[in-house]
């Protein structure tokens, strides 16, 4: 009678370690390894209940499928879904879905999607998404999105969104965001923002909320930067409005001018860089490159006029300086005949100028003055 006991005793010990090992061979996602599984959709594979709990070397999923890990390669004629991590590379039709880490390549139709670290790059028709951090590529026909940082390259058709930092290159055809810090280059067909700018934006339009970088575009706003209206005047021109913004490396000018009174008329508008060189606290010497259409009477001629100038400013309040310096301009124009009411000798008779490559192009010494707002 004992030794029956013992014996059930021994019995029972037995199933219940393996009932326990068991289950935790089915509990942890690891513990279940096989080189090859193949499924036609969630719930249907070779593994049954068990596919959320294995790790397989090759995956195929004939429509979709819903596994635990992939360390190797996975195809999917419509989507792939892994419940942690993958490990290798992952194609399919539609999407791809990662809950855990991503090492290696997603190649998907439409989207790409990790939960968490994505170390390699995403490929998506449409959309790639990183819950994470990001080391290496992503490529989208529309849209990148990484909700922590970023370090590589990122290239999409419309718009490269990433919350945290940038270390590398953000290439959009209409927008890059960057909600943290930009160290490397944002390129954009129409907006670059970064909120704090350590690298080159080149766009349209460029925003920072600060800036120890560069800004190259059309308009190039840093909040808390170098903002300055000015009005001046030169030998072509009596009378020049000018918006500087930037920052102090590097700032852009948009401008309008004219030359008004009697038969002399001249109407103008142009872009330009400028560069600022602190000298002493109220001091600074600005050197800026300019060029600027002038409108002598007919659009059909082209009337170009490019300055190199160098300006020494007087800060004489906080938002007031004067400034004035030499300038070299060299001049192109193809119209043949003079406009009614219009000047067509540029500068102008009491100026020397040099015939530069053809008669068509003429260059000389000139000046510009004028008062700094802001």
């Amino acid at each position: 009678m004992i030794n029956g006991k013992i014996a059930v005793c021994l019995c029972t010990c037995f199933l219940l370690k393996t009932a326990a090992f068991a289950q935790l061979t089915t509990s942890n996602p690891y513990n279940k390894k096989v080189p090859a599984r193949a499924g036609l959709l969630p719930g249907i594979s070779t593994q049954g209940k068990n596919d959320k709990f294995s790790t397989s070397n090759f995956s195929l999923n004939v429509l979709g499928g819903y596994t635990g890990s992939v360390n190797g390669l996975e195809l999917g004629g419509w989507f792939n879904i892994d419940k942690h991590d993958l490990k290798g590379m992952q194609a399919a039709g539609w999407f791809n879905v990662v809950y855990g880490d991503v090492k290696g390549l997603q190649l998907a139709g439409w989207f790409n999607g990790a939960k968490n670290n994505v170390t390699g790059a995403q490929f998506g028709g449409l959309v790639n998404y990183a819950n994470k951090q990001v080391n290496g590529m992503q490529a989208a026909g529309i849209y990148n999105h990484v909700a922590g940082s970023f370090y590589g390259f990122q290239t999409a058709g419309i718009c490269n969104y990433t919350k945290q930092s940038v270390k590398g290159f953000q290439l959009a055809g209409i927008a890059n965001i960057n909600t943290s810090s930009t160290k490397g280059f944002q390129v954009a067909g129409i907006l670059n923002y970064s909120k704090h700018l350590k690298g080159v934006q080149l766009g349209l339009i460029n925003i920072a909320d600060t800036s120890d970088g560069f800004s190259i575009g059309l308009l190039n706003i840093v909040k808390k930067g170098y903002h300055k209206i000015t009005i001046s005047s030169n030998e072509v021109l009596n009378a020049n409005l000018a918006i500087k913004s930037g920052n102090a490396k590097l700032y852009n000018i948009l401008m309008v001018g004219i030359n008004a009174g009697g038969d002399n008329k001249i109407f103008s508008y142009g872009y330009g860089l400028g560069h600022e060189i602190k000298v002493a606290n109220r001091f600074t010497v600005n050197p800026e490159l300019t060029t600027q259409y002038l409108y002598l009477g007919n659009w059909h001629y082209l009337n170009q006029l490019s300055k190199l100038q160098v300006l020494a400013t007087v800060k004489l309040a906080n938002s007031l300086a004067i400034f004035g310096g030499p300038s070299f301009s060299v001049y192109y124009s193809d119209q043949p005949e003079p406009v009614k009411g219009y000047k067509f000798q540029v500068p102008g008779s009491s100026y020397h100028t040099y015939s530069l490559w053809n008669k068509n192009v003429t260059g000389w010494i000139g000046w510009c003055a004028g008062i700094s707002f802001l």
